[in-house]
């Protein structure tokens, strides 16, 4: 599988982040159960155990689904309270749900376990438009076509510049960018470079993506982006 060039909004901070399932989970660890956990002064090692799990038959990528919330044992005499606690984030963040539903899991047999399902997420819309482009085809137009040097194993830009670099991409730049050498009798030493209508099409649709990124970024006062 090709690993992503996965692109990130630098000011944004470390925003705990609600548009999907899988993240979710980690939020409602962070603001219901994490502050539980030190106020009995206990540290909690996710490397053990996840509470807040999703239910494998949802994608866990998309804004709505199952969540399974498996009452820590040193809580069990407080489920209630943090079925509350539960709600409350979830209504701050203007989340919709089905209610809890206690279930039996054979994976967690003496513990309970709620299902929360999430029927609303409105927060899906406050999120930047993803860039689904690999490695080589990301760090291809990002260096070749806008100019970006890769410091360090990532690349660093303003949206603004991003945007006026990749306004003076011509058709021209981007042929020359993808040719790739092939046989030519014609041509001097039998060999010519030709770039392909597909990968045209790929870089095209990798540098709109991008602009589209900083774009969302710039329209919501985000300047400082990044890729790795």
């Amino acid at each position: 599988m090709h690993r992503k060039l996965r692109f990130t909004i630098e000011d944004r901070g470390g925003q705990l982040r609600t548009h999907r399932i899988v993240d979710l989970c980690d939020y409602l660890t962070a603001k219901v159960l994490e502050p539980r956990f030190e106020r009995q002064g206990h540290k909690w090692d996710r490397r053990f155990m996840d509470f807040f799990t999703f239910d494998n038959t949802c994608d866990p990528l998309e804004p709505t689904g199952t969540i399974f919330f498996t009452v820590p044992p040193l809580f069990l005499g407080q489920a209630g309270e943090l079925q509350n606690a539960i709600e409350r984030e979830l209504w701050r963040c203007g989340i919709k749900i089905g209610g809890f539903t206690p279930v039996k899991r054979s994976d967690a047999p003496s513990s309970l376990t709620l299902r929360i399902q999430i029927v609303e997420n409105p927060t899906a819309a406050t999120e930047p438009p993803e860039v689904n482009v690999s490695q080589t085809r990301g760090c291809l137009v990002l260096r070749d076509l806008l100019g970006y040097e890769r410091v360090q194993g990532r690349y660093e830009f303003a949206a603004d510049e991003l945007l006026e670099r990749a306004a003076r991409v011509t058709e021209e730049k981007i042929a020359a960018c993808v040719a790739s050498p092939v046989r030519d009798r014609q041509a001097p030493e039998g060999v010519a470079r030709v770039p392909s209508p597909s990968s045209i099409n790929s870089v095209r649709r990798c540098l709109l993506e991008i602009q589209q990124f900083a774009q969302w970024a710039l329209s919501r006062n985000y300047r400082r982006l990044a890729a790795a």
